[in-house]
């Protein structure tokens, strides 16, 4: 018996230097592939609408001594050269004289530091008057005359140590001086006149003039800020946002706590026709929008891109993701922010069927429709213009026919608002990775859509609307009145069971 306890001691303390051994190779590992980063301590001064540019300051103190590897962002969701912007780029030691800097490129620089260092401090002005595509500005920092959207991941600096790529954001403390009369607006937490943030690639910070309303939704604080002049009243714009974060709200189970921001501002430049950009990190939606000169078709587009932009606080901020599945999480998004507006009865039977009509000609003019598959197509959404519209065209088609279809085989009983609270559940307050995988296959438990998933989501099988829609009471019509052009609509003679489903589902017909 003492002999089996002095066995057993031996190789309790084996086992432990084996443990201690190979913690020690996978911390020595970690160290030799990975750049630790450095909290930073910043400042945004001299913000001025009239030249759209900033100051950005800012101090590293005990730095280690030997390289380090400063990072500005160059690209991001297809927005390139973002390190452009930065001029006068000076990194300077505590008694504030220049280091030499080796520039490696794409906005990348390396100074080398001896042990006497004790404070390092960078500096720069950022210009943010570069002209983009109109659907580019709520992706990246911008400054007008009317507001300011910074994008903390585009403004500061990353510093990481060695030669090793800076993958991860600093932590950083931020102190930000808006021009005077101008009040800033972020989901950040503010201590003292600075804001800590450990995230800065999800940081986003509205300036302007603001009128801001904020509410309780359940376990979420909503609350709304807007700048610049539109021809609709803030009311409208409280009322709505707050109507559809209750109704999403309700659709995912209610089990979200916290606060979460909408930011409404105009484009940092004139433009013509009606535009909408919008960008969703974390919690804060930031929404640009240049008004149409029918308040109506204004209005109309606005609530729908609002819809949207809600909706991802939970698909898919409130994920751990593990790949691209944009066809999903933009998709099947733009599709839950229709229904959401069904649901809200702000949308009826025609104004459904129309958005589903748009869907379908765009993706039937798209060139990759036969070549590309929806999951192909979702890593390479910015690499041209047909990739980027059928991940969000098709995407939200093949939701509407999935959604159909799940309330055609469970007669009413399911829709696409349990599929989405099952994947919240399951991935989203669990924490565990999810990818294409996990959607497909909890895609695939809800009924029979084997073909569904190989045809439209996986494969490059062509949709055939008129035939597909026809089970649900649904057709396709072409007639003179309509210029050569189709339209989706509601069949004259309706068996009892297609009629139940319409009428369950958008209302009377």
């Amino acid at each position: 018996m003492k002999f089996q306890a002095r066995l057993i001691g031996q190789r309790w303390w084996l086992c432990l230097l084996f443990c201690l051994l190979l913690c020690t190779f996978s911390v020595a590992a970690q160290t030799a592939t990975s750049s630790p980063s450095f909290p930073l301590s910043c400042s945004l001064t001299q913000i001025s609408p009239a030249q759209r540019s900033l100051h950005v300051r800012c101090t590293l103190a005990d730095p280690p001594t030997g390289k380090l590897r400063i990072h500005l962002t160059e690209q991001f969701a297809g927005v390139a050269a973002l390190s452009e912007r930065v001029f006068g780029f000076k990194v300077r030691d505590a008694n504030g004289d220049a280091l030499p800097l080796e520039l490696l490129g794409n906005g990348v620089s390396r100074v080398t530091l001896n042990a006497a260092a004790k404070q390092l401090s960078l500096g720069y002005e950022l210009r943010l008057a570069r002209a983009l595509d109109p659907a580019q500005y709520a992706l990246v920092s911008s400054l007008g005359p009317d507001a300011g959207v910074l994008l903390l991941a585009d403004v500061l600096p990353r510093v990481c140590v060695g030669d090793a790529d800076c993958d991860a954001s600093n932590a950083v403390r931020v102190r930000i001086t808006p021009p005077d009369g101008w009040q800033l607006a972020t989901s950040e937490k503010e201590q003292g006149a600075e804001y800590v943030i450990a995230d800065p690639a999800r940081a986003v910070f509205l300036l302007g003039r603001l009128r801001t309303k904020t509410v309780s939704v359940g376990g979420l604080q909503l609350r709304v800020a807007l700048t610049g002049s539109w021809r609709f009243r803030d009311d409208a714009v409280f009322a709505l946002a707050e109507a559809i974060v209750r109704e999403q709200a309700a659709l995912m189970g209610g089990a979200e706590t916290g606060e979460v921001l909408f930011a409404l501002a105009p484009y940092p430049q004139p433009l013509t026709g009606l535009r909408s950009s919008a960008m969703t990190p974390g919690r804060t939606v930031v929404l640009l929008l240049n008004e149409h000169q029918n308040d109506a078709q204004t209005w109309a587009q606005f609530r729908f891109h609002l819809a949207h932009e809600l909706f991802h606080v939970y698909l898919p901020n409130a994920f751990r993701i593990r790949e691209n599945f944009d066809w999903f999480w933009e998709g099947f998004t733009r599709y839950v922010a229709l229904v959401t507006l069904v649901r809200l009865r702000v949308l009826g039977v025609r104004e459904y069927l129309d958005a589903l009509n748009a869907e379908y000609d765009a993706y039937a003019f798209n060139p990759l429709r036969a070549q590309l598959s929806l999951v192909a197509a979702s890593p390479e959404k910015f690499a041209n213009a047909a990739s980027y519209d059928l991940v969000y065209r098709k995407g939200m088609l093949v939701a509407a026919l999935y959604d159909l279809e799940l309330r055609w085989q469970s007669r009413g009983q399911r829709n696409i608002a349990d599929v989405m609270q099952r994947l919240y559940r399951e991935y989203g307050r669990t924490g565990k990775d999810i990818g294409n995988q996990e959607v497909l296959t909890v895609l695939a438990a809800e009924g029979d859509f084997a073909r569904l998933l190989r045809d439209d989501i996986t494969g490059t099988t062509e949709i055939d609307l008129a035939a597909r829609v026809k089970p649900y009471g649904l057709v396709v019509e072409s007639s003179a009145p309509l210029r050569g052009r189709t339209r989706l609509a509601v069949k004259e003679k309706l068996s009892d069971r297609q009629r139940q489903l319409l009428v369950q589902f958008l209302g009377s017909l």
